[in-house]
């Protein structure tokens, strides 16, 4: 990526996901849905200025699970390595932190971005040989243009997606339309395949999961997609030894249901006592992966 430019990447993946994805999302907007990978089988460059190596880890820990190989470039964690890294010609170090196959590599100045640039390389290179997919994700370009400009950031997309796309990773950044004026978006987002914006509703399935009966009405829908209410409540009686029926059928009827209908993820015909699954903009697997990985319920 320090090198010199090439021909701009207009074209997309034969595989259905685009390989660079430009995300206009502000910094509450969720973001889980164009991250949905499956970490077994995935190679996570994580970019951030704001985020530390904790909150990254943690982060990926509560929405999938580790990925194979995690790296992070975060400019968040200061150290004396750090502070030399802008006018430092050699390569960025990286360190290995325990919890899994996950680097930290520590920088300081968001302005130089052919350092980063050469972080990111180094990553790719790295990881061209295995038969993993490689995911590539910058979750807020807005403090690097505040820190440079917008051509440098432009130069420093373009070689990123090139390079991306040769060794046929995926690269997901996030902008910030709040902060980041629209004619620089226009800018930028011609170098993308696709550009993006989360629906206004898209589904926290972080908080409709933290409930266990909530749970549990999901992974009974994921068995068959339509099942009586009285039938669920005697399933859930059974399962919880201490809990009435008529108590169990109150707390479907009047809370997680109805909280699950809410959300977009299941439909509820009170009239008939049926609970089924919608339709929507949201994933059967990426669910069943979470109730799997994250529950052991």
């Amino acid at each position: 990526m320090g090198g010199a430019d090439g021909d701009e990447s207009g074209g997309v993946h034969e595989a259905s996901r685009p390989s660079a994805t430009l995300l206009l999302a502000d910094a509450e907007a969720t973001v889980d849905a164009h991250l949905d990978v499956v970490p077994a089988a995935t190679n996570v460059l994580v970019v951030t200025t704001g985020r530390s190596m904790r909150d990254v880890v943690e982060s990926w820990r509560r929405r999938a699970g580790i990925p194979a190989t995690l790296g992070i470039v975060t400019y968040a964690e200061f150290d004396r390595s750090a502070s030399r890294d802008a006018g430092d010609a050699s390569p960025p170090a990286r360190r290995s932190l325990s919890g899994g196959d996950i680097t930290l590599t520590s920088m300081s100045d968001p302005s130089n971005l052919q350092r980063l640039g050469t972080a990111v390389t180094l990553h790719l290179d790295e990881w061209e040989d295995t038969d993993r997919e490689t995911l590539v994700y910058l979750d807020a370009l807005g403090p690097f243009i505040d820190a440079s400009d917008t051509e440098s950031a432009f130069q420093f997309l373009h070689l990123l997606v090139q390079s991306a796309e040769q060794l046929s990773a995926e690269v997901l950044v996030r902008i910030d339309p709040e902060v980041v004026d629209e004619r620089t978006i226009r800018t930028v987002q011609s170098l993308f395949d696709a550009v993006l914006e989360p629906e206004a509703d898209d589904i926290d399935f972080q908080t409709l999961l933290a409930n266990r009966r909530r749970r549990f009405v999901l992974r009974a829908l994921l068995e068959e997609s339509s099942v009586g209410l009285e039938r669920l409540a005697t399933r859930l009686a059974r399962r919880e030894a201490d809990t009435e029926w008529d108590r169990a059928y109150t707390a479907l009827a009047s809370i997680h249901v109805p909280r699950l209908a809410e959300a977009g993820v299941v439909t509820f015909d009170r009239e008939n006592g049926v609970v089924r699954l919608a339709d929507g903009n949201w994933s059967v697997e990426r669910l069943e992966r979470r109730l799997d990985e994250e529950f052991d319920d």
